[in-house]
């Protein structure tokens, strides 16, 4: 059985617990680099969203969608999981599935319907070349622009990710050019102090 972490205070009932044990525990199976990194951005987007002051709730709901976000992957084949960020015209299309796939895992569970939207967004761009939706600016749910910072950190520095590992310094090069293009140029702000936050 995995263990969600407990850095906030999450919902108790068994079957809410149950759902998310059960997203996690197929992500495990299904490639255990997407089950950690899962964990990892759950913990960024956490601390990013504390040191923008948010609201408990919402820094809860934006943790649990973290923790969740890449749940759509379940439905990519390995193979292109693998090849990442190395795909053809026709595998990206299929991976970019994986936003409206993981949203629509929840779609009929009450219990997660206030985080369907981050999930589906989480891969919108700053500047609408995005996707699924082609979202534009604050357009964007909150929670999927601290999402999308976090993944790409994580993604970008973590070892489990073979095909594109750089290093810390390389990967806050990248975030502050890409803000205001790619990231809203405020999450990246609040990110990169958490970061620092964390290390000192």
């Amino acid at each position: 059985m995995l263990t969600i972490p407990q850095f906030l205070d999450f919902p108790t009932d068994k079957e809410t617990l149950g759902i998310i044990d059960f997203f996690l525990e197929m992500l495990d199976k299904k490639n255990n680099a997407l089950y950690l990194h899962s964990q990892q951005v759950a913990n960024y987007s956490v601390s990013t969203a504390a040191k923008m002051g948010l609201p408990f709730n919402e820094v809860a709901c934006i943790k649990t969608a973290a923790l969740l976000h890449d749940i759509g992957h379940l439905a990519v084949p390995n193979l292109i999981l693998d090849k990442y960020p190395y795909l053809s015209t026709r595998e990206f299309s299929t991976y970019k599935n994986h936003a409206l796939a993981g949203s629509s895992m929840l779609e009929n569970i009450p219990e997660f319907s206030h985080i369907m939207k981050i999930i589906l967004h989480h891969h919108e761009n700053w500047d609408g070349t995005g996707y699924p939706k082609r979202l534009k600016g604050v357009n964007i749910p909150l929670g999927s622009r601290i999402i999308a910072v976090a993944n790409y950190y994580d993604r970008t520095i973590n070892p489990c990710w073979k095909n594109w590992q750089k290093s810390h310094t390389a990967a806050v090069k990248e975030l502050h050019n890409l803000a205001g293009i790619h990231f809203d140029p405020e999450v990246v702000d609040a990110f990169l102090k958490a970061l620092t936050t964390a290390k000192k």
